[in-house]
């Protein structure tokens, strides 16, 4: 149809403007070339176009008739294009509901549409225009493509024609067999259909692109209706007519085809049939919790039942007692609440124009109980009267997680019609083991329980028997010893000659052994502790709100602080059943350094001559509290102070290095000192040399740390300004400077304690300093070697001569570097100290003489290179923690 109207248009094209010839694309020809001959040269002659002006291939023409199209439209492109500007101008109701059942017809109006290889049913009534092919085979083999005429004969070759009009193509199939069988021996036939007549048919009324259409005899009512782009939703579903000799020989229902699959009255057309689609006469609105909530088109008397027949029925969610009708009359807008659980409800009849929705049922919990947390089933059940948490969690092993704690659990109360909550505290495990003890709950309806959760890892535990996972470091060596020690021997060496240079004392470490734990640090938060207190945290948070939102003058949120020595201090819902041992048991228990003679407890009281609210302190022995000697009586905010033991630490441990008889790792009580530790440790060896101590300390560590990162943003500050300032005539550039930065971020804290360990050893109060947590306590064995660095040109190591000054180990370095900085040239002692030179000459040899294991240190001119004042601490800096034990270590 397609090449017609592009024929149409060119023909229209030829008589108005004679000097235009008409030339089809190459598409146009191929479209037209499928089409039968006899089409070809009626459309040709209809016109007055000449087939050989066309180019056409020259078998085009006398090619074999082509199946026949299926449908073929005779409308104009102008009428199409006005049918696909209503189609966009058809919107669905305002409420968002569509009409339904008119998807199932959409979709592009066919112009054109060849069916191939379509199979021709048995009962097909063969007509002027059908076609059979006949082949013999066996005596004589023959091939023929027989067409039924406008008398309808056919023709038979040598055998003269045969009445076939009117026949089913069975009845027709048989005769031709017949025929050949008395009239020729010997030979055996092989009949099939060929191509299909074409036949015209009207399809008006609401349809998308209403005309006449050629199609083939095989073609239905709703295929005819697909072709034409579907109907309008203005157009009827449920009483679509065809007509035949101006009668109604047909109605098609298509609610029948889509709601039930019932095909009865989708009849084949004929040959000048008209399908007419009549306007919408009544439709009505069902929307709510149906299964295909839309507008419904009614058919005869509906009771409601049948209409939710219709729409699928209701949705489990659907409230059926109370539906609501809203129908409109002469007088207005009518009412009707409908119930769909009674016969009378269900009988309800609508009418056109009525709107029907259906509400969603309530969403609150009756006749039921919920479990949350680690529970193997979390969910509602169904409550029954005289309920306990025993009947509800009945197994720990089958009910429960193995992840559940059984020490602490909650149970929510609704208590009222605002929906007020209160909470209430139990010991899962007694209640479970013991089922008339009082932490067996009685339950109501709507009562919630929260199981929190121990921490435990059940993915690893649940799998001792299956195979563990290798560990990831090779050979089962680590990396490092610690974070602070790092590898010195290569890989190729024995484990037990593995040593390693102790970054922070600078003492040299053999490895003796690799059979130390590499677990987590004793003071670190446990991977268990912060799952537990996770879980903790989701489940309590929704409680803790929602008492605070009911909360009101006079009525304090139903909460308690409690805080120190516990394991998970913080707000805890203040339970109706509970005491200070259920409270201190929310808060995962006491921790190894309680104090159980003391306690405190903050209380808001009000003022009654002021009207103002003050905090009151009551102290408590703990101890008696918990055993039941003085109880102690909780209120709403409440804050508890659990206290820890006075001067309590744990895990002090301390390292000695080097030339003790025992080196090693000693623990120690608070108040030990260097003595104390160093004659545990057997004393010095002969080889000791206690002026080059080192005590090295994590607390100085981080100290020192601070000081690095403040020194390297306030350096950064300064290149930035210098590289505004770039008319200076200095030598230095900021890329220089950057570099002593970078230096300075790399640079490690070494936390060392100047001490004087000869002293100590006399037991000098001053000298003898007391140990903390973390200490290292290197003494080197004696090293005559006296080290110059910084700004020589050549930094070396020399042998300790008492006669030598400091000037005479410079000239030995080769001499100061033009940026040397002479007059800052200082000494770092063996035990750390700093010794700067006096006014007039380097160094008294009488006061202050040089000492084995003594560092000069010539630093650089921070003048020389540019005015960044604060380079010169920097480079004090570095030369301090880059040379703090390189006499020890060498």
């Amino acid at each position: 149809m397609y090449l017609k109207r592009l024929l149409n248009a060119a023909l229209c094209t030829l008589l108005t403007t004679s000097v235009l010839a008409f030339t089809p694309t190459a598409a146009q020809i191929n479209q037209f070339q499928n089409l039968p001959k006899a089409q070809q040269e009626a459309l040709a002659k209809q016109y007055g176009i000449d087939l050989s002006s066309m180019n056409l291939p020259s078998n085009a023409t006398g090619a074999l008739p082509q199946q026949a199209p299926m449908v073929e439209s005779t409308m104009s492109a102008t009428d199409e294009n006005l049918v696909a500007d209503e189609k966009d101008q058809e919107t669905t109701d305002t409420k968002g509901l569509t009409k339904f059942g008119y998807d199932v017809l959409k979709g592009d109006a066919q112009g054109f549409t060849v069916v191939d290889n379509l199979p021709v049913p048995l009962d097909y009534q063969m007509g002027p225009g059908d076609s059979v092919s006949v082949q013999t085979f066996g005596k004589t083999s023959a091939n023929y493509e027989l067409t039924i005429d406008r008398d309808g004969r056919l023709n038979i070759p040598d055998l003269g024609p045969i009445s076939a009009a009117g026949q089913t193509f069975a009845q027709l199939r048989d005769q031709i067999s017949r025929v050949f069988k008395q009239k020729v021996i010997g030979v055996d036939v092989s009949i099939a259909m060929g191509s299909m007549r074409t036949m015209q048919v009207y399809i008006v009324g609401e349809v998308q692109q209403p005309g006449s259409y050629n199609v083939n005899a095989l073609t239905t009512i709703t295929q005819a209706l697909v072709a034409t782009g579907g109907v309008k939703e203005t157009g009827s579903l449920r009483h679509i007519q065809l007509k035949r000799k101006g009668k109604v020989v047909r109605e098609f229902d298509l609610y029948d085809l889509i709601l039930n699959g019932d095909t009865a009255n989708d009849v084949r057309l004929s040959a000048g049939d008209t399908l007419f689609v009549p306007a919408l006469r009544s439709t009505i609105e069902l929307a709510g919790e149906v299964q295909r909530p839309a507008i419904y088109e009614l058919k005869n008397t509906t009771s409601l039942d049948q209409l939710l027949t219709i729409s699928g029925g209701a949705t489990p969610q659907a409230y059926l007692s109370k539906v609501s009708v809203r129908r409109m009359t002469a007088e207005g807008v009518k009412q009707f609440t409908v119930d769909l659980t009674k016969a009378e409800g269900r009988r309800f009849g609508v009418r056109a124009g009525d709107q029907i929705q259906l509400f969603k049922a309530s969403s609150s919990l009756r006749g039921a109980i919920a479990v949350r947390g680690d529970v193997v089933r979390q969910g509602a059940m169904a409550y029954q009267a005289g309920m306990r948490i025993s009947d509800v969690i009945g197994s720990i092993e089958d009910d429960l997680k193995p992840s559940a704690d059984l020490t602490y659990a909650l149970l929510v109360r609704e208590y009222n019609q605002d929906k007020d909550i209160e909470v209430y505290q139990f010991n899962l495990s007694n209640a479970l083991q013991y089922k008339d003890s009082r932490d067996n709950l009685a339950l109501q309806e709507k009562d919630q329980i929260f199981v929190f959760s121990n921490g435990l890892d059940t993915a690893y535990w649940d799998s001792l028997n299956k195979p563990q996972a290798k560990p990831s470091r090779s050979e089962g060596v680590p990396d490092q010893v610690s974070t602070s020690n790092q590898w010195k021997a290569s890989e190729n060496i024995p484990l037990s000659d593995r040593e390693y240079v102790d970054t922070e004392t600078g003492a040299l470490i053999k490895q003796v052994s690799t059979t130390e734990l590499d677990t987590a640090q004793v003071d670190d938060i446990s991977s268990l502790a912060r799952n537990r207190q996770a879980n903790r945290e989701a489940l309590l948070q929704p409680i803790i709100e929602r008492l605070l939102e009911q909360s009101s003058l006079g009525a304090p949120a139903a909460l308690i602080e409690i805080s120190g020595a516990v394991k998970f201090p913080g707000t805890y819902p203040l339970a109706k059943n509970g005491n200070l041992s259920s409270l201190i048991a929310a808060a995962g228990g006491l921790t190894e350094d309680a104090y159980l003679r003391s306690a405190e407890l903050t209380r808001r009281e009000k003022v009654s001559n002021y009207g103002r609210t003050v905090n009151r302190q009551i102290g408590f022995s703990l101890q008696d509290a918990l055993t039941g000697k003085y109880p102690v009586s909780l209120r709403p905010q409440d804050n508890i102070m659990i206290r820890t033991q006075p001067g309590y630490q744990k895990d002090l441990v301390v390292e000695l290095q080097g030339e003790v008889v025992f080196p090693g790792k000693y623990a120690f009580q608070r108040g030990e000192t260097l003595k104390d530790v160093i004659e545990r440790a057997g004393g010095f060896t002969p080889f000791a040399y206690p002026e080059g101590a080192v005590l090295s300390r994590e607390r100085l560590k981080r100290q020192e740390k601070e000081r690095i990162d403040f020194l390297t943003a306030q350096l950064k500050q300064e290149i930035s300004a210098m590289s505004l300032r770039r008319q200076n005539t200095s030598a230095s550039t900021p890329e220089q400077a950057l570099a002593i930065v970078n230096q300075l971020d790399q640079a490690e804290p070494v936390g060392r304690l100047v001490i004087d360990v000869k002293q100590a050893m006399t037991g000098d109060k001053q000298a003898n300093v007391l140990l903390e947590k973390g200490d290292k306590l290197f003494i080197p064995a004696l090293n005559p070697v006296v080290s110059v660095v910084g700004e020589v040109q050549f930094a070396s190591h020399h042998t300790f001569d008492s006669h030598l000054a400091v000037d005479d180990y410079l000239e030995a370095a080769g001499g100061l570097k033009r940026q040397a900085d002479s007059e800052r040239v200082y000494v770092i002692k063996a035990n750390g100290s700093v010794e700067l030179p006096n006014n007039s000459f380097w160094f008294s040899r009488n006061d202050k003489p040089l000492s084995p294991g003594d560092t000069i240190i010539v630093p650089i001119n921070t003048d020389y290179m540019d005015n960044l004042s604060t380079l010169s601490t920097a480079t004090q800096i570095l030369y301090q923690l880059g040379v703090a034990w390189s006499a020890v270590k060498d």
